[in-house]
Protein backbone atom coordinates (compact mmCIF):
# COMPACT_ATOMS: atom_id res chain seq x y z
CA UNK A 1 0.00 0.00 0.00
CA UNK A 2 1.33 3.43 -0.96
CA UNK A 3 2.04 5.85 1.90
CA UNK A 4 -0.49 8.63 2.39
CA UNK A 5 2.18 11.26 1.56
CA UNK A 6 2.79 9.61 -1.79
CA UNK A 7 -0.92 9.60 -2.58
CA UNK A 8 -1.32 13.24 -1.58
CA UNK A 9 1.68 14.20 -3.72
CA UNK A 10 0.27 12.33 -6.71
CA UNK A 11 -3.08 14.03 -6.20
CA UNK A 12 -1.42 17.44 -6.06
CA UNK A 13 0.42 16.74 -9.32
CA UNK A 14 -2.81 15.55 -10.97
CA UNK A 15 -4.69 18.66 -9.85
CA UNK A 16 -1.87 20.87 -11.08
CA UNK A 17 -1.85 19.13 -14.47
CA UNK A 18 -5.64 19.41 -14.75
CA UNK A 19 -5.47 23.11 -13.90
CA UNK A 20 -2.78 23.61 -16.54
CA UNK A 21 -4.90 21.89 -19.17
CA UNK A 22 -7.94 23.99 -18.22
CA UNK A 23 -5.79 27.15 -18.37
CA UNK A 24 -4.66 26.21 -21.87
CA UNK A 25 -8.18 25.78 -23.22
CA UNK A 26 -8.81 28.50 -25.81
CA UNK A 27 -11.43 31.12 -25.04
CA UNK A 28 -14.47 30.76 -27.28
CA UNK A 29 -15.69 34.03 -28.83
CA UNK A 30 -18.17 34.75 -31.62
CA UNK A 31 -17.64 37.66 -34.00
CA UNK A 32 -20.43 39.11 -36.15
CA UNK A 33 -18.75 40.02 -39.43
CA UNK A 34 -19.84 41.13 -42.89
CA UNK A 35 -20.30 38.90 -45.94
CA UNK A 36 -17.88 41.09 -47.87
CA UNK A 37 -14.17 41.77 -48.41
CA UNK A 38 -13.88 44.07 -45.39
CA UNK A 39 -13.58 41.05 -43.12
CA UNK A 40 -11.02 38.97 -45.01
CA UNK A 41 -8.54 39.02 -42.07
CA UNK A 42 -11.21 37.40 -39.88
CA UNK A 43 -11.72 34.65 -42.48
CA UNK A 44 -7.94 34.21 -42.84
CA UNK A 45 -7.35 34.17 -39.08
CA UNK A 46 -9.89 31.39 -38.57
CA UNK A 47 -8.84 29.23 -41.53
CA UNK A 48 -5.08 29.55 -40.89
CA UNK A 49 -5.45 28.85 -37.15
CA UNK A 50 -4.01 32.22 -36.20
CA UNK A 51 -6.60 33.02 -33.54
CA UNK A 52 -6.29 29.52 -32.07
CA UNK A 53 -2.52 30.00 -31.86
CA UNK A 54 -3.18 32.99 -29.61
CA UNK A 55 -5.66 31.12 -27.42
CA UNK A 56 -8.93 32.24 -29.01
CA UNK A 57 -11.38 29.82 -30.60
CA UNK A 58 -13.12 32.38 -32.83
CA UNK A 59 -16.49 31.57 -34.38
CA UNK A 60 -17.77 33.79 -37.19
CA UNK A 61 -21.39 34.82 -37.70
CA UNK A 62 -21.42 36.16 -41.27
CA UNK A 63 -24.14 38.76 -41.95
CA UNK A 64 -25.03 41.16 -44.77
CA UNK A 65 -24.96 44.59 -43.07
CA UNK A 66 -23.66 46.48 -40.06
CA UNK A 67 -27.20 46.86 -38.79
CA UNK A 68 -27.61 43.05 -38.71
CA UNK A 69 -24.29 42.71 -36.88
CA UNK A 70 -25.43 45.25 -34.28
CA UNK A 71 -28.62 43.25 -33.69
CA UNK A 72 -26.60 40.04 -33.25
CA UNK A 73 -24.39 41.67 -30.63
CA UNK A 74 -27.31 43.16 -28.73
CA UNK A 75 -29.13 39.81 -28.81
CA UNK A 76 -26.12 38.12 -27.17
CA UNK A 77 -25.36 36.03 -30.26
CA UNK A 78 -21.87 37.55 -30.57
CA UNK A 79 -19.30 39.26 -28.34
CA UNK A 80 -17.42 40.98 -31.17
CA UNK A 81 -18.68 43.10 -34.06
CA UNK A 82 -17.25 44.80 -37.12
CA UNK A 83 -17.85 48.51 -36.50
CA UNK A 84 -17.77 50.89 -39.46
CA UNK A 85 -17.56 54.57 -38.57
CA UNK A 86 -20.40 55.24 -41.02
CA UNK A 87 -22.97 53.49 -38.83
CA UNK A 88 -21.36 52.41 -35.56
CA UNK A 89 -21.89 55.75 -33.76
CA UNK A 90 -25.62 55.33 -34.44
CA UNK A 91 -25.55 51.89 -32.81
CA UNK A 92 -23.70 53.33 -29.79
CA UNK A 93 -26.28 56.11 -29.45
CA UNK A 94 -28.99 53.44 -29.43
CA UNK A 95 -27.34 51.53 -26.60
CA UNK A 96 -24.60 49.42 -28.18
CA UNK A 97 -22.33 48.56 -25.23
CA UNK A 98 -19.09 47.76 -27.06
CA UNK A 99 -15.90 49.55 -28.07
CA UNK A 100 -13.52 49.14 -30.98
CA UNK A 101 -10.26 47.60 -29.75
CA UNK A 102 -8.36 46.95 -33.00
CA UNK A 103 -8.45 48.32 -36.52
CA UNK A 104 -9.47 46.14 -39.44
CA UNK A 105 -10.00 48.00 -42.71
CA UNK A 106 -8.88 51.38 -44.00
CA UNK A 107 -5.62 53.25 -44.58
CA UNK A 108 -4.82 54.58 -41.12
CA UNK A 109 -2.21 57.10 -42.28
CA UNK A 110 -4.85 59.74 -43.12
CA UNK A 111 -8.33 60.92 -42.22
CA UNK A 112 -9.97 59.85 -45.49
CA UNK A 113 -9.96 56.34 -46.91
CA UNK A 114 -12.84 55.25 -49.14
CA UNK A 115 -11.40 53.35 -52.12
CA UNK A 116 -13.55 50.26 -51.38
CA UNK A 117 -16.73 52.29 -52.07
CA UNK A 118 -17.92 52.98 -55.61
CA UNK A 119 -20.90 54.20 -57.65
CA UNK A 120 -21.81 52.37 -60.87
CA UNK A 121 -24.27 52.82 -63.72
CA UNK A 122 -24.94 51.20 -67.14
CA UNK A 123 -24.17 52.50 -70.61
CA UNK A 124 -27.10 54.38 -72.03
CA UNK A 125 -28.29 56.02 -68.81
CA UNK A 126 -26.55 59.28 -69.62
CA UNK A 127 -24.85 59.22 -66.22
CA UNK A 128 -21.11 59.88 -66.37
CA UNK A 129 -20.48 61.80 -63.14
CA UNK A 130 -21.98 62.25 -59.66
CA UNK A 131 -23.83 65.42 -60.72
CA UNK A 132 -25.80 63.35 -63.26
CA UNK A 133 -27.49 61.39 -60.44
CA UNK A 134 -29.96 64.27 -59.87
CA UNK A 135 -33.46 63.06 -60.71
CA UNK A 136 -32.32 59.41 -60.90
CA UNK A 137 -32.93 56.25 -58.86
CA UNK A 138 -29.89 55.02 -56.94
CA UNK A 139 -29.83 51.67 -55.16
CA UNK A 140 -27.76 51.20 -52.00
CA UNK A 141 -28.05 49.50 -48.60
CA UNK A 142 -29.68 52.44 -46.81
CA UNK A 143 -27.95 53.34 -43.54
CA UNK A 144 -24.67 51.71 -44.58
CA UNK A 145 -21.31 53.14 -45.59
CA UNK A 146 -22.18 53.44 -49.28
CA UNK A 147 -25.26 55.46 -48.33
CA UNK A 148 -23.12 57.87 -46.32
CA UNK A 149 -20.57 58.05 -49.16
CA UNK A 150 -23.31 58.80 -51.68
CA UNK A 151 -24.69 61.61 -49.49
CA UNK A 152 -21.29 63.27 -49.05
CA UNK A 153 -20.41 62.90 -52.75
CA UNK A 154 -23.71 64.52 -53.75
CA UNK A 155 -23.22 67.37 -51.30
CA UNK A 156 -19.68 68.08 -52.48
CA UNK A 157 -20.90 68.16 -56.09
CA UNK A 158 -23.73 70.55 -55.21
CA UNK A 159 -26.59 68.06 -55.64
CA UNK A 160 -29.27 68.16 -52.88
CA UNK A 161 -29.89 64.63 -51.61
CA UNK A 162 -33.64 65.07 -51.97
CA UNK A 163 -33.10 65.42 -55.74
CA UNK A 164 -32.04 61.75 -55.83
CA UNK A 165 -34.43 58.85 -55.27
CA UNK A 166 -32.45 56.52 -52.96
CA UNK A 167 -33.82 52.96 -52.88
CA UNK A 168 -32.84 50.40 -50.24
CA UNK A 169 -31.14 47.54 -52.11
CA UNK A 170 -29.38 44.80 -50.09
CA UNK A 171 -25.77 44.05 -51.11
CA UNK A 172 -26.68 40.68 -52.60
CA UNK A 173 -29.23 42.32 -54.93
CA UNK A 174 -27.01 45.15 -56.18
CA UNK A 175 -25.95 43.43 -59.43
CA UNK A 176 -29.46 42.30 -60.40
CA UNK A 177 -30.97 45.70 -59.55
CA UNK A 178 -28.58 47.53 -61.88
CA UNK A 179 -28.69 44.83 -64.55
CA UNK A 180 -32.48 44.71 -64.52
CA UNK A 181 -32.78 48.51 -64.71
CA UNK A 182 -34.87 48.81 -61.54
CA UNK A 183 -32.34 51.51 -60.60
CA UNK A 184 -30.22 53.85 -62.70
CA UNK A 185 -27.11 53.51 -60.54
CA UNK A 186 -25.85 51.76 -57.42
CA UNK A 187 -23.54 52.77 -54.57
CA UNK A 188 -21.80 49.87 -52.85
CA UNK A 189 -18.69 48.51 -51.11
CA UNK A 190 -16.42 45.63 -52.09
CA UNK A 191 -16.59 42.97 -53.38
CA UNK A 192 -19.91 44.09 -54.86
CA UNK A 193 -18.38 46.94 -56.88
CA UNK A 194 -15.95 44.49 -58.48
CA UNK A 195 -18.87 42.06 -58.93
CA UNK A 196 -20.82 44.72 -60.87
CA UNK A 197 -17.77 45.28 -63.08
CA UNK A 198 -17.36 41.53 -63.70
CA UNK A 199 -21.03 40.58 -64.20
CA UNK A 200 -22.43 43.54 -66.16
CA UNK A 201 -20.67 44.00 -69.52
CA UNK A 202 -21.92 47.57 -69.98
CA UNK A 203 -21.22 48.71 -66.42
CA UNK A 204 -19.77 52.22 -66.11
CA UNK A 205 -17.82 53.47 -63.09
CA UNK A 206 -19.18 56.84 -61.95
CA UNK A 207 -17.02 57.30 -58.83
CA UNK A 208 -14.62 55.33 -56.65
CA UNK A 209 -13.13 56.67 -53.45
CA UNK A 210 -12.07 60.27 -53.81
CA UNK A 211 -11.49 61.13 -50.15
CA UNK A 212 -15.14 61.85 -49.39
CA UNK A 213 -15.32 59.92 -46.11
CA UNK A 214 -13.13 58.09 -43.62
CA UNK A 215 -14.31 54.53 -44.25
CA UNK A 216 -12.77 52.72 -41.32
CA UNK A 217 -13.81 49.52 -39.64
CA UNK A 218 -12.66 48.52 -36.18
CA UNK A 219 -13.46 45.26 -34.43
CA UNK A 220 -15.44 46.11 -31.31
CA UNK A 221 -15.76 43.92 -28.21
CA UNK A 222 -18.65 44.03 -25.77
CA UNK A 223 -17.88 46.14 -22.70
CA UNK A 224 -18.58 43.29 -20.27
CA UNK A 225 -15.96 41.11 -22.02
CA UNK A 226 -13.45 43.97 -21.93
CA UNK A 227 -14.03 44.40 -18.20
CA UNK A 228 -14.13 40.72 -17.19
CA UNK A 229 -11.61 39.17 -19.60
CA UNK A 230 -9.06 41.79 -20.71
CA UNK A 231 -6.41 39.10 -21.27
CA UNK A 232 -8.69 37.38 -23.79
CA UNK A 233 -9.23 40.69 -25.58
CA UNK A 234 -5.45 41.16 -25.71
CA UNK A 235 -5.01 37.77 -27.37
CA UNK A 236 -7.78 38.50 -29.84
CA UNK A 237 -6.20 41.85 -30.81
CA UNK A 238 -2.84 40.18 -31.45
CA UNK A 239 -4.63 37.57 -33.56
CA UNK A 240 -6.27 40.27 -35.69
CA UNK A 241 -2.91 42.00 -36.15
CA UNK A 242 -1.25 38.77 -37.31
CA UNK A 243 -4.18 37.80 -39.57
CA UNK A 244 -4.13 41.28 -41.13
CA UNK A 245 -0.42 41.01 -41.86
CA UNK A 246 -0.90 37.54 -43.37
CA UNK A 247 -3.63 38.99 -45.61
CA UNK A 248 -1.40 41.86 -46.73
CA UNK A 249 1.49 39.54 -47.50
CA UNK A 250 -0.54 36.75 -49.15
CA UNK A 251 -3.34 38.52 -51.08
CA UNK A 252 -4.01 35.74 -53.60
CA UNK A 253 -4.40 33.12 -50.87
CA UNK A 254 -6.54 35.54 -48.85
CA UNK A 255 -8.77 36.08 -51.90
CA UNK A 256 -9.20 32.32 -52.29
CA UNK A 257 -10.12 31.99 -48.60
CA UNK A 258 -12.69 34.79 -48.97
CA UNK A 259 -14.56 32.83 -51.66
CA UNK A 260 -15.45 30.24 -49.03
CA UNK A 261 -17.11 32.83 -46.81
CA UNK A 262 -18.79 35.24 -49.24
CA UNK A 263 -21.58 33.65 -51.28
CA UNK A 264 -21.32 34.01 -55.06
CA UNK A 265 -17.74 35.28 -54.96
CA UNK A 266 -15.13 33.84 -57.31
CA UNK A 267 -11.37 34.16 -56.90
CA UNK A 268 -10.86 36.61 -59.80
CA UNK A 269 -13.40 39.07 -58.37
CA UNK A 270 -11.97 38.60 -54.88
CA UNK A 271 -8.45 39.39 -56.12
CA UNK A 272 -9.74 42.52 -57.91
CA UNK A 273 -11.61 43.64 -54.79
CA UNK A 274 -8.57 43.17 -52.55
CA UNK A 275 -6.65 45.66 -54.68
CA UNK A 276 -8.96 48.36 -53.32
CA UNK A 277 -8.53 47.31 -49.68
CA UNK A 278 -6.10 48.28 -46.90
CA UNK A 279 -5.98 46.11 -43.78
CA UNK A 280 -4.35 48.08 -40.98
CA UNK A 281 -5.00 47.13 -37.33
CA UNK A 282 -3.70 50.40 -35.93
CA UNK A 283 -6.00 53.04 -34.42
CA UNK A 284 -4.22 56.31 -35.14
CA UNK A 285 -4.90 59.99 -34.40
CA UNK A 286 -6.15 60.23 -38.01
CA UNK A 287 -8.77 57.57 -37.42
CA UNK A 288 -9.88 59.22 -34.19
CA UNK A 289 -10.33 62.46 -36.15
CA UNK A 290 -12.25 60.47 -38.78
CA UNK A 291 -14.65 59.25 -36.07
CA UNK A 292 -15.44 62.86 -35.15
CA UNK A 293 -15.93 63.82 -38.79
CA UNK A 294 -18.19 60.84 -39.45
CA UNK A 295 -20.26 61.83 -36.42
CA UNK A 296 -20.74 65.32 -37.90
CA UNK A 297 -21.81 63.79 -41.24
CA UNK A 298 -24.27 61.45 -39.51
CA UNK A 299 -25.79 64.40 -37.64
CA UNK A 300 -26.08 66.36 -40.90
CA UNK A 301 -27.75 63.35 -42.55
CA UNK A 302 -30.15 63.15 -39.57
CA UNK A 303 -29.05 59.62 -38.70
CA UNK A 304 -27.51 60.65 -35.36
CA UNK A 305 -29.10 62.98 -32.82
CA UNK A 306 -26.10 64.28 -30.86
CA UNK A 307 -22.31 64.27 -31.07
CA UNK A 308 -20.57 61.20 -29.63
CA UNK A 309 -16.91 61.48 -28.57
CA UNK A 310 -14.69 58.69 -29.90
CA UNK A 311 -14.07 57.47 -26.33
CA UNK A 312 -17.61 56.08 -26.31
CA UNK A 313 -16.87 53.79 -29.25
CA UNK A 314 -13.10 53.12 -29.10
CA UNK A 315 -10.71 51.65 -26.49
CA UNK A 316 -7.03 52.23 -27.31
CA UNK A 317 -5.14 50.30 -24.64
CA UNK A 318 -5.20 46.88 -26.29
CA UNK A 319 -3.86 47.90 -29.70
CA UNK A 320 -1.28 50.18 -28.08
CA UNK A 321 -0.01 47.27 -25.99
CA UNK A 322 0.03 44.90 -28.99
CA UNK A 323 2.06 47.38 -31.05
CA UNK A 324 4.74 47.34 -28.35
CA UNK A 325 4.73 43.61 -27.57
CA UNK A 326 4.39 42.41 -31.20
CA UNK A 327 5.95 45.23 -33.22
CA UNK A 328 6.91 42.79 -36.00
CA UNK A 329 3.24 42.46 -36.97
CA UNK A 330 3.14 46.15 -37.90
CA UNK A 331 6.59 46.52 -39.48
CA UNK A 332 5.36 46.36 -43.10
CA UNK A 333 2.77 49.14 -42.70
CA UNK A 334 3.30 52.71 -43.89
CA UNK A 335 4.45 55.01 -41.10
CA UNK A 336 1.81 57.33 -39.67
CA UNK A 337 2.66 60.99 -40.48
Amino acid sequence: MKPIGYLLGALTVAVALTSAVIAQQPAVLTAAVGANMNHVPSFVGVEKGIFLKHGVDLKLKVLATGQEMAKALQAGEAQIIGSAFSNYPVAVERGMAARGVVGLMGDRTGRYSDDPVSIWTRKGTGITKVEDLAGRKVGTPVGGTADEYLGVALKKKGVPREKVSVLNVPPGNIVSALQGASVDAVAIWEPFGSLVQARIPDAVLVSRGGGYIGYYINMAVRNDVIEKSPEVVERYVIGVAEASQYTRQNPDEAAEIATRWVAGLDAAVARQALRQMTFDPRITPHTLAAWDENVKILIEQKKLRTALPWQQGIELRFIEKAMKSHSQLFADLKPVP
